[in-house]
């Protein structure tokens, strides 16, 4: 599963544990979600692969990340092309955030 392999990967490039199936409201169950995340520093992590190129789940992608970025989230997606290259550009951006926000 490609979620755990992005797991994975930031741990062994020493992140922090993320949440899993991060909701953007904890207790919500209706809530949107997210594959992983980290809530203290507000920023989620989506892995979408191909079947989020159909025209139905990209509309629920959209509204998923809207009412994320609404709340004042970062939305990072992740694809097969970060897979391929060990999600180094996954990374860097989670870096970034991370040295920004926890500011």
């Amino acid at each position: 599963m490609p979620e755990t392999l992005l797991r994975l990967s930031l741990l062994a490039y020493h992140f922090p544990e993320p949440e899993l199936q991060i909701r953007l409201r904890p207790f919500d169950p209706l809530s949107p979600s997210g594959d992983l995340g980290y809530r203290v520093i507000q920023v989620v992590l989506q892995y979408d692969g191909a079947h989020h190129l159909s025209e139905e789940q990209r509309l629920r992608d959209l509204r998923r990340d809207a009412a994320f970025r609404s709340a004042g989230w970062v939305v990072v997606i992740v694809t097969a092309d970060d897979l391929r290259n060990d999600f180094a550009r996954a990374r860097a951006e989670l870096r970034a955030l991370w040295a920004k926000r926890a500011a």
